[in-house]
């Protein structure tokens, strides 16, 4: 699996899309506001939901499991299981609670997985909630919730893409667990 996110991430460098780091600073916690491009299956024919940069030309591969790429297509095609999956029970369960998704953020990449938090106003405080980024997108893209990448996670998975390339066995970028 780690071949094939080295290779997929290979062609989005080599294709324009790479990943870019925008410097060091304070500007390092920094919220990039993204858009789920597509789910898209690599050579392998492993689910990759591939998060765009909105007001920018960075992409985001993410290799996650079929379940969680078959609910967040599903979501996007505006089509709906027959029963609830997992994160239509999720959303169910929020709205029940008179709660609201505010936003779903990427928020780290470490060793070789991304970790996401899910945000949510509940009465008059916030809840944040550690979540793998499939989960947390499915939960977004359903709920209306604006879905963020930190501008630390662009320049991790750019550092760990070229750890990727110059050694192998490198750096782990691209799954989550």
């Amino acid at each position: 699996m780690l071949r094939c996110a080295r290779l997929l991430t290979t062609a989005f460098v080599a294709t324009g899309f790479g990943l870019t780091a925008c410097g060091d600073g304070p500007e390092a916690e920094h919220n990039v506001l993204v858009h789920v491009e597509s789910v898209a299956v690599d050579i392998h024919d492993a689910p990759v939901l591939v998060l765009e940069e909105e007001e920018g030309t960075r992409w985001l591969p993410i290799w996650i499991g079929p379940a969680e790429a078959r609910s967040i297509a599903l979501e996007m095609e505006e089509r709906s299981s027959p029963r609830p999956n997992t994160h239509d029970l999720a959303r169910n369960l929020i709205r029940g609670l008179d709660a609201e998704v505010t936003q779903v953020v990427v928020t780290e990449l470490k060793g070789g997985t991304y970790f996401a938090t899910l945000t949510l106003r509940v009465r008059d405080r916030t809840v944040e909630i550690d979540s793998r980024p499939s989960d947390a997108v499915a939960i977004a893209l359903r709920t209306r919730a604006p879905i963020y990448v930190r501008e630390t996670v662009f320049a991790a998975a750019e550092a760990a893409h070229e750890d990727d390339t110059d050694a192998p066995g490198g750096g782990e970028a691209g799954r989550e667990i």
